[in-house]
């Protein structure tokens, strides 16, 4: 068990449960997104233009918030980088659009915060209990 215990790497344990969790983590993100927050847990701004909310308004889309959402190309360009081992990760856009609107709207607009890091947490914990349970060859209960 001593043997096991100084292989015990948090880090790399919590960077591989966030990428074996990478899809719920970037379904929180869009969650968060189309609510309108930033990872602040603050609303995207500035908000629409008259001009922009016409637009959303034609498309069904919501023009109370800032949701980053026109045609869902953004949002399915979100991905997850994790670095094992420095406790660092980073979530990007591959989108045209990225540096536009993290120009416009902010450095905050991807990154989880408040009830949605929560939330993904209560995801990533299975994952977690999982790794910790491999590298220490237990099983906890339930």
């Amino acid at each position: 068990m001593i043997k096991r215990l100084d292989q015990f790497k948090a880090k790399d344990i919590a960077a591989q449960s966030m990428i074996d969790s990478k899809r719920d983590y970037i379904l929180w993100q869009q969650e968060q997104l189309f609510a309108g927050k930033n990872k602040k847990g603050k609303p995207i701004t500035p908000k629409y233009t008259p001009f922009t909310k016409r637009i959303k308004n034609q498309k069904g889309q919501p023009t109370d918030r800032v949701t980053l959402k026109d045609t869902g190309h953004y949002y399915s360009a979100i991905f997850l980088v994790v670095i094992k081992g420095a406790g660092i990760y980073r979530t990007l856009s591959s989108d045209v659009k990225s540096q536009w609107l993290i120009a416009k709207y902010g450095e905050n607009i991807l990154g989880l915060g408040g009830v949605f890091k929560k939330g993904y947490i209560n995801d990533l914990r299975p994952f977690w209990r999982m790794r910790v349970e491999q590298v220490l060859k237990l099983k906890f209960g339930n």
